[in-house]
């Protein structure tokens, strides 16, 4: 499983760097042609994915099994 860290986007057309830091923290680039949107949530991207370059961090999470002794 993977936590968002960073959830930010340049594009490619404007050069803008555009980043969603809460939940519905939508954020346009200045030409309009890339958005970004759910900040450590989720990954959401509007726009073609070729004027998209995708600078997002993630950190691993493990998540350890507990088993109860029966």
């Amino acid at each position: 499983m993977k936590k968002i860290i960073i959830n930010k986007v340049k594009c490619k057309k404007c050069g803008d760097i555009i980043e969603s830091k809460e939940v519905n923290d939508f954020k346009r680039c200045a030409c309009g042609s890339v958005a970004v949107d759910g900040g450590h949530e989720y990954i959401k991207r509007i726009g073609n994915k070729d004027d998209i370059i995708e600078l997002s961090k993630f950190e691993n999470i493990v998540i350890k099994e507990v088993k109860k002794d029966e």
